[in-house]
């Protein structure tokens, strides 16, 4: 185990559990009791990552920030008019300015397989933005799953833990393909903004990665990263979610209801062995994500709590839609104003993927 989950600065940690748990007992919740023989507990705790924690109020969650600027940011990357989207929705970032979109090959052998993302500024809220595109059409999301079966996890310099080689592979291409160049021009040029990285799906994923190589390779200090991966399948190993939970104060993953990629993977498909694990804070919205509607943010990393809790009826409806949009379709159109066409149908709740 890298670290304790004591030592992280960014969280503010429940007596006892984490002293519990190192012992090689259970904690329970609900009981505030610690027994290696525990039964009974609605809510056991076996892993010190997991042990009731909450962000620390300094990064706390903004829900109006990630319903009226992330969302825009992870949409506008499916689509060629991302200036428009930063624009038109509700006046919220007429500020945003775009800088460069990077389009790299991401398979040697299909000129169809490729990732995408953006980099953008904001003079008025002082941000530098990378925005990651989802995956791309069924070639891609072949190409992904046989990156993961085929390569598995890897260790990276700097990282703690180990992550699926084909995401990085994927974060460098992009990298190498002219996004280095672009934030670091934009950095020069605005060296006291802070950053904010995003992503949704393998956007998420490669925020992730994104933020891990710009901290380990001392481009960014922690501290002024902003981390917002929505519906990102889980992509390392519980030492990598430790070393990530710890380095980074500011990181959310967002899950709408019972969206099914966010539960794959619970092992490496590599090895079939080597449990894989989120690093640290998911807000999960069990509802249709409307203006108003309730979140809960998380206090356990991963496992059976929260959005995991729920494992019947899921479905890839409710990963299109975040926060009541059709992410994809709504980019690519260039989030016109009037969100109503691209909000959720009441009844995809009751559609069921069959696996």
């Amino acid at each position: 185990m890298l670290l304790l989950l004591f030592l992280l600065p960014g969280l503010i940690s429940a007596e006892n559990c984490i002293t519990c748990v190192g012992a090689g007992n259970k904690w329970c919740v609900e009981s505030s009791q610690c027994n290696s023989t525990l039964t009974g507990c609605q809510t056991p705790i076996t892993l010190q990552l997991n042990c009731p924690t909450s962000p620390n109020p300094k990064y706390a969650y903004d829900d109006n920030f990630m319903r009226t600027q992330q969302i825009v940011l992870a949409s506008a990357s499916h689509g060629d008019q991302i200036q428009q989207c930063f624009e038109l929705v509700y006046n919220q970032i007429p500020t945003m300015k775009l800088y460069q979109v990077r389009t790299v090959q991401c398979s040697p052998d299909n000129p169809n397989i490729t990732c995408r993302g953006f980099t953008a500024y904001d003079v008025s809220q002082q941000a530098l933005i990378i925005s990651f595109r989802g995956s791309h059409g069924d070639d891609q999301t072949q190409q992904l799953f046989d990156g993961y079966a085929n390569y598995g996890i890897q260790s990276y310099s700097g990282m703690g833990g180990k992550i699926f080689k084909v995401i990085y592979d994927s974060f460098m291409l992009l990298w190498n393909g002219g996004m280095q160049q672009d934030l670091r021009t934009l950095k020069y040029k605005y060296p006291g903004f802070e950053l904010w990285v995003n992503g949704h799906s393998l956007g998420g994923m490669l925020s992730w990665v994104a933020s891990s190589y710009l901290v380990t390779s001392g481009l960014y200090k922690t501290e002024n990263i902003k981390v917002i991966a929505m519906a990102s399948p889980r992509m390392g190993d519980y030492d990598f979610a430790v070393w990530y939970t710890a380095t980074f104060p500011y990181s959310y993953h967002i899950v709408h209801r019972r969206d099914i990629i966010p539960r794959m993977f619970t092992v490496n498909p590599h090895d079939n062995t080597t449990a894989l694990f989120h690093p640290r804070t998911e807000v999960w919205y069990n509802n249709f994500m409307n203006l108003n509607d309730t979140y809960n943010i998380c206090q356990e990393a991963d496992g059976n709590y929260c959005s995991a809790s729920v494992t019947d009826n899921l479905t890839m409806w409710d990963h299109i839609y975040y926060f009541n949009v059709n992410m994809p379709q709504w980019g690519r159109d260039g989030c016109p104003q009037n969100r109503t066409p691209y909000s959720q149908p009441l009844d995809t709740f009751f559609y069921k993927l069959v696996v």
